[in-house]
């Protein structure tokens, strides 16, 4: 009886074997419960913003309980998230799921193994799917901010307020990526009638007939400063030159900046003693000045007026600021949706550009009277 036992035993341990070894010749690993999610330092700015709600949203499953242990691995710039991106390849067992906001582009290959080992993932917000067919082939998912929108809704937002075809524009670019090209388009696709503006309510605007734009209108009428690569002080730079020597009539009344971080330095240069002269002729020129992204600072600054503002920032009298503005907080969509994908749920439903398998977040616009009567809702959450 001992030795059958003993044979027994060993025929499970060399089957055993046989198993594991065929399975490491093939390459195979088993798939774990893990889900990781890439993303930026929370520590400031949009970025850092939709970092912390991912957190958020990671300690709400996993307090939940649920059949899938979720994985935050925050990384400060391209480098470490790939090693970060390294490292889980060759752990153990495959990951359940991935879900990145890719540092940038150099990225990408890193991003290319994990389609290979044909793991599930969802790409958010920096997107590489342009640029890799595999990528594009094998995510579930990506999910970005409409920037298309985001300059539309600039656009449609000077029109409700007065703008008239042929009137001079100066515009703050933010970069010389994607994003800023396809918020410029969508201003000016706007204007021209070329694209409508679709809202944050499902709602689609489009410009009358006789306030259209002809591109040679365009041309003639928007000045476009070099780009500001996101900076505070390059938009003080910037506009300081500008606005130098402007009067009421050469002064642009609409100013189109593409980050809510260029108001704020804009509005800091004015409201200094230096440039009074110059705030004078802003104050009593300017109709509307946007930006972009949801900076809770800002929004502070649309509440104040000059009376009561002390040594504040407040809203220039007769300028109305607008921010255009894509909730940080549908990182967590992108969580979410992950969570429903691997238990089974059809997250096809989400596409809103099926043949890219696109997801565009839609702006709401924020400004005084906006944000005062939204400023509790959750979509509309800022960043600090």
């Amino acid at each position: 009886m001992l030795r059958k036992s003993l044979f027994a035993l060993l025929c499970m341990v060399l089957l055993f074997g046989l198993a594991a070894g065929n399975a490491f010749a093939s390459g195979k690993k088993e798939v774990g419960n893990t889900v990781y999610v890439f993303g930026p330092t929370p520590d400031h700015g949009w970025t850092g913003s939709a970092a912390r709600f991912a957190e958020e949203k990671i300690n709400q499953l996993n307090a939940a309980g649920g059949k899938y242990r979720y994985v935050f691995r925050s990384a400060g710039n391209p480098d470490d998230q790939i090693k970060q991106i390294e490292a889980m390849l060759v752990e153990r067992q495959l990951p359940a799921g991935v879900v990145i906001q890719a540092s940038d582009n150099n990225v990408q290959a890193a991003v290319e193994r994990i389609a290979q080992a044909n793991i599930p993932l969802i790409l958010f917000d920096r997107l590489l799917d342009g640029t890799s067919p595999l990528i594009r082939e094998k995510m579930l998912i990506a999910m970005s901010a409409d920037n298309y929108a985001i300059g539309a809704g600039a656009a449609y937002y000077m029109v409700e307020k007065g703008l008239t075809p042929g009137e001079a524009i100066w515009e703050l670019p933010g970069d010389n990526s994607a994003v800023s090209q396809e918020r410029g388009d969508g201003f000016r696709e706007f204007l021209t009638g070329k694209r409508p503006f679709n809202d944050d309510q499902g709602r689609s605007h489009t410009i009358a007939a006789d306030k259209r734009w002809t591109d040679g209108q365009i041309a003639s009428a928007i000045t476009q400063s070099q780009v500001a690569n996101w900076s505070r002080d390059n938009a003080k730079q910037y506009f300081e030159s500008y606005i130098s020597g402007k009067t009421p009539q050469t002064l642009a009344k609409w100013l189109w900046t593409m980050d809510d971080e260029f108001v704020m330095g804009i509005l800091e240069l004015l409201q200094t003693p230096a440039k009074a002269a110059e705030n004078a002729v802003f104050e009593s020129t300017v109709k509307v000045i946007t930006g972009c992204g949801g900076l809770i600072a800002l929004y502070d600054v649309m509440g104040r007026t000059k009376a009561s503002a002390g040594n504040q920032l407040y809203q220039p009298d007769g300028v109305a600021i607008m921010s255009p503005t894509c909730r940080p907080g549908f990182f967590v969509d992108a969580i979410q949706l992950m969570e429903d994908a691997l238990n089974g749920k059809d997250i096809t439903v989400h596409f809103t550009d099926r043949a890219t398998k696109r997801f565009h977040e839609p702006p709401h616009l924020v400004d005084t009277a906006s944000w005062a009567a939204n400023r509790n809702n959750p979509s509309w959450r800022g960043f600090d």
